[in-house]
């Protein structure tokens, strides 16, 4: 096992520090650069029962030769009830809500909190905030109908953070919330989330999301609309009582938002579509801190090479220019995906003339784009639109952003290098399924453990029409960084069911930089180690350091980095849905299947 950071074990080692492999590691610093060395202790996979059923993090952090004591601290966890804001009712965290602010219950009675299987997956991201002395938490829930929460913190005793009171976000303004997933905190401190899975337009019957909404309009079935959802919102913290102003943005596109990453010039974003055939976009704002405006993008790649997970350039294609309030009239207008598509069936991914044949989430489809419906499509079917402009549509669980400010490097995770990546293959196996009638553009070995990505950030580059992108932070490759490891292990031995391994990276999900160090954090929500574990990765050294391991059946969802709140830096991270993927005959308790939002900490203040 290694530590994180540079010149590590040998300092450690002499200082007498209980971390185990001390061996010397050594590195020269980049010149010119600031530089924070950070080691975490390190966290050892679970063995036992006992160790299986709770959260373990590391306990100590050195941090240029500081040890400070580290640990996991809960904000809060889901059925909670507290006071809420305004100190007039309370409030069960998590519960949903319906357009009139009351909130929904099952047919059998029972209340719809966002904790579980049953109602989605719970709590995702959470961003902490403070104004004017005040902190707060801003908690988004991945279920359908969605929620989402700002919660008032105070610091504990130990120096962690918890919840005092919280209040529900009311989304009924832009129609509701839609399977909220990973999130960040913008740099004008903003919540910026997502909209993840969107309907298919095509086959909404067949979506369990989209029939849940009748619970939540008070017209039922008469009031849905697949367009209604799939789309960024962003919360802004309005004053010190934790008002709120709400809105989603339409210029940025309609897929299934797996994370906005907005880059330091305050304009650029990076946009991930999760899910099986998914496309890369990138926005770029026509004013800084003003995501209401702006042209879309979507990344074309070219390969380079297949080995540690591939090598690709990236040319990026213009999806057009728009503004939310252009959008939101066609959105409100209740249009069909027939008012912008004609559609003609597949024959073995050849089209009719005048179609072209587009492989993305959905399928195999021959389309044509109606008269004067581009910048609509861009919009409200930006992936369908985005494979029919040529752009890359076979990426797999594409998932969490950072980006290294020292090295100008944009990390992204995949969770899984399947079907569209791989070579008309599926799971290795011979398919045509999910490369037949697209580009093709990506040609990989298989790997159910995925892996994270770096791409060189630079400027001055030219879309695919030869224009030059306004901006300084355009993306140019796509190159394997870090790789998870199929593994099997002898049946009875301790890691046993285990697919991937124990000492490597499984389904990476989301991510976070440790600015001004040398710190990747990596989330997993996998189901190939038994447990999930939250890594620390050295990108000088590319030594892995795992740093939390969760209970059965969650997933360590949206960790951030956040320098200084009240004082302290802290990782935010949220345990979802304990005992809700897998063995869910080890729980002792109903309480055991309350979700966590928590944070390790506390760290020193540092940027």
């Amino acid at each position: 096992m290694s530590y994180i950071g540079l010149k590590s074990t040998v300092a450690l080692c002499a200082a007498g520090l209980a971390f185990t492999g001390c061996t010397a590691t050594t590195a020269s610093l980049p010149a010119g650069k600031a530089h924070n060395e950070v080691y975490f202790k390190p966290v050892k996979a679970p063995i036992s029962d006992a160790e299986k059923k709770k959260i373990s993090t590391s306990e100590e952090i050195v941090i240029n030769g500081q040890t400070h004591k580290i640990a996991w601290h809960t904000i809060a966890r889901t059925g909670q009830v507290l006071p809420s804001l305004d100190g007039k009712t309370t409030e069960i965290f998590g519960q949903v809500k319906d357009e009139m602010g009351k909130p929904i219950s099952h047919k059998d009675g029972s209340p719809f909190v966002c904790k579980t299987s049953k109602d989605g997956s719970g709590p995702d991201h959470t961003t902490l905030h403070e104004l004017n002395g005040n902190l707060f938490a801003i908690t988004q829930f991945e279920c359908g109908p969605a929620a989402m929460y700002i919660s008032r913190l105070e610091k504990t005793a130990e120096g962690g953070l918890k919840a005092v009171a919280t209040s529900h976000i009311s989304q009924a303004g832009y129609h509701g919330g839609w399977v909220h997933c990973a999130g960040m905190k913008t740099p004008w401190g903003s919540h910026l989330g997502s909209e993840e899975y969107e309907a298919n337009a095509r086959a909404v019957a067949k979506d369990e999301y989209y029939s849940n909404y009748t619970l939540y309009f008070k017209e039922g079935e008469k009031a849905l609309n697949p367009y209604y959802w799939g789309w960024m919102p962003e919360v802004t913290i309005t004053n010190d009582k934790g008002d709120t102003k709400y809105v989603k943005h339409y210029s940025m596109g309609r897929f299934a938002h797996e994370l906005g990453y907005v880059m330091p010039d305050e304009k650029t974003v990076y946009l991930t579509d999760d899910g099986v055939n998914g496309a890369l976009f990138m926005f770029i704002a026509d004013k800084e801190k003003d995501l209401s405006s702006g042209t879309l993008y979507s990344a074309k790649l070219e390969q380079k090479s297949d080995l540690n997970g591939g090598s690709f350039d990236i040319k990026w294609i213009n999806l057009g220019r728009a503004n939310d309030a252009q959008m939101r009239k066609f959105v409100d207008k209740k249009l069909s995906f027939e008012d912008m598509f004609d559609v003609a069936k597949d024959n073995h991914g050849q089209c009719p003339a005048d179609f072209r044949s587009v492989n993305t989430a959905w399928g195999t489809e021959c389309l044509k784009l109606k008269t004067g419906m581009g910048l609509v499509a861009s919009r409200l079917e930006s992936r369908r639109y985005a494979g029919y402009m040529g752009a890359t549509t076979e990426f797999n669980k594409k998932e969490g952003i950072t980006f290294d400010p020292k090295r100008n490097q944009l990390y992204i995770a995949i969770s899984r290098i399947l079907y569209g990546m791989e070579d008309f293959k599926k799971s290795g196996k011979e398919s045509n399924a999910y490369d037949l009638g697209g580009g093709n553009h990506i040609k990989l070995p298989r790997n159910d453990c995925g892996g994270v990505y770096k791409l060189a950030i630079t400027g001055g580059q030219k879309d695919t029409s030869g224009v030059t992108i306004a901006s300084n932070m355009i993306a140019s490759n796509f190159v394997g960084e870090v790789m998870g490891v199929m593994k099997t292990y002898p049946k009875g031995s301790e890691f046993d069911g285990n697919k991937c391994a124990i000492d490597a990276i499984a389904e990476p999900d989301n991510l976070t930089f440790i600015k001004s160090s040398n710190v990747l954090i990596i989330g997993e929500d996998t189901g190939l180690h038994q447990i999930d574990y939250i890594w620390a990765y050295d990108v000088e050294t590319k030594s892995l350091t795992r740093i939390l391991t969760a209970p059965y059946g969650s997933e360590t969802t949206s960790p951030f980095w956040y320098p200084n709140i009240g004082g302290n830096g802290y990782l935010t991270t949220v345990i979802q849905h304990p005992y809700g993927e897998s063995d869910k005959e080890k729980k002792s308790s109903p309480q055991d299947i309350e979700s966590w939002i928590g944070v390790m900490g506390p760290f020193p203040a540092f940027e």
